[in-house]
């Protein structure tokens, strides 16, 4: 039995949620003794997230009396209160801090273990009154949270300003990332790319109008369930056959609005397709190299990125490097994409390039424009890989980031930026 009153550890969805997180340990590979870790510990470490917590007023048993120690330091601690605001009914972050917290546990237990825990002897690990009068080691259960846990203060903050900027499905999976245990180490780092992002679109924002749609009065190009009653005068034979048949059914779709009218709308916004550079280099700003504090060359390409998705919703997003990485449709999927990746070495145009074609060819993308960002450090660009992208797509054009290339510049339109704010970025989206 755990330490909590409000979860039932025989319920079959409990049981489940913790071979979930086991799996999700052994997967990570994470040096955690599952085998002096019970299950109810670790549905503990979850539903303590998950859920509002409701702690028993006593261990349920003296092998319990540490665990319940350790939790009790926890649910006190302002740290808890910063974590739960992120993870309360999110199962994503819930069992991220699960798996955080039960390495904190872990590596407490192989402290007292190793006896280097001042004031424990052994066998007061089952002892409930003496570990609760243990100063030192109520101090290193709180530095052992604050290791694992991490700071997460500020991840509330950027989850809020990305939601302001780019809804809330983005800022609920931007929060989700910066918790993950698999970019603990690049938190910081992360961060501070995303800061810096969200402050670019928003200077940029008031200049961002999405493309035009023309109505084409009696010309259909198309069906598209209502949007408006004012549709009514252009519901399909469909519809007017419902309406007589079943005016109950009807009524009902019209309420619901899914009725189907005849689109004679035509969509006029540019389509798009950008390749954008995300090796090793474009993680360093024009001037200081790798970047903390100026804006870095894969966020501004980013946000140009974010900007054109913003205009035109038909923009299709490849990153590459020495690879090139599957094809991004919407924002969320790209602000996902640039907390996942990692600067890497190496730059491979050419086959960037090559794979945009390919794409052109095999979707039917050939009235697309096709925009390549790089800061062309590359070495080995074919001129002739270049040459197809023009037979391949309706428009190409080429912007480097503080940088040249001699045969991009030779082959394709090119725009040259030496400097990622706010003012390129609005200099690029009126001559893109």
């Amino acid at each position: 039995m755990g330490a909590l009153l409000n979860v039932d550890y025989n319920d079959e969805l409990t049981r489940l949620r913790v071979q979930e997180i086991i799996r999700y340990i052994q997967r990570l590979g994470l040096p955690i003794k599952l085998n002096k870790i019970s299950s109810d510990h670790i549905a503990d470490s979850f539903y303590v997230h998950y859920r509002t917590p409701i702690l028993r007023e006593s261990p349920p048993s003296e092998d319990e009396a540490l665990w319940y120690v350790f939790m009790k330091s926890y649910l006190s601690s302002d740290l808890y209160q910063e974590i739960n605001k992120l993870s309360k009914y999110n199962y994503s972050i819930s069992r991220s801090a699960s798996v955080k917290l039960l390495r904190a546990y872990n590596s407490l237990l192989s402290r007292i273990e190793r006896g280097t825990v001042q004031g424990l002897r052994e066998g007061d690990e089952r002892n409930m009154q003496r570990l609760a009068n243990n100063q030192a080691l109520r101090q290193e259960i709180t530095n052992l949270l604050r290791f694992y846990m991490g700071n997460v203060k500020n991840i509330d903050k950027i989850r809020r300003s990305v939601s302001k900027i780019l809804g809330e499905e983005v800022g609920k999976e931007v929060a989700d990332l910066l918790f993950d245990v698999d970019i603990d180490p690049y938190r910081a780092r992360l961060a501070k790319i995303l800061e810096s992002l969200v402050k670019i679109l928003a200077e940029v924002e008031p200049y961002v109008e999405e493309g035009a749609v023309f109505e084409r009065v009696g010309i259909p190009s198309g069906v598209r369930h209502l949007a408006s009653f004012s549709d009514l005068a252009k519901v399909t034979n469909l519809s007017k056959a419902i309406y007589l048949a079943s005016p109950t059914l009807f009524a009902y779709k019209l309420a619901t609005k899914s009725l189907s009218v005849r689109d004679v709308s035509l969509d006029t916004r540019e389509k798009i397709y950008m390749l954008v550079d995300k090796s090793g280099s474009m993680f360093y700003s024009i001037y200081d190299g790798f970047a903390m504090d100026m804006t870095q060359k894969i966020t501004w390409a980013t946000a140009l990125a974010i900007a054109l998705m913003k205009h035109s919703r038909k923009v299709i997003l490849r990153f590459f490097d020495q690879m090139v990485y599957p094809q991004l449709t919407n924002i969320k999927d790209v602000v996902k994409a640039l907390l996942r990746v990692l600067p890497l070495g190496g730059t491979d145009i050419t086959s960037a390039v090559h794979a945009a074609v390919a794409d052109s060819r095999n979707m039917g993308l050939r009235s697309y424009k096709l925009v390549l960002i790089t800061d062309g450090e590359d070495d080995f660009v074919s001129p002739e890989v270049l040459r197809q992208t023009k037979s391949a797509f309706r428009e190409v054009k080429a912007i480097l980031i503080g940088g040249a290339n001699s045969v991009i510049e030779s082959e394709l339109p090119t725009i040259r930026i030496d400097a990622t704010n706010v003012e390129t970025l609005k200099y690029i989206l009126k001559n893109i």
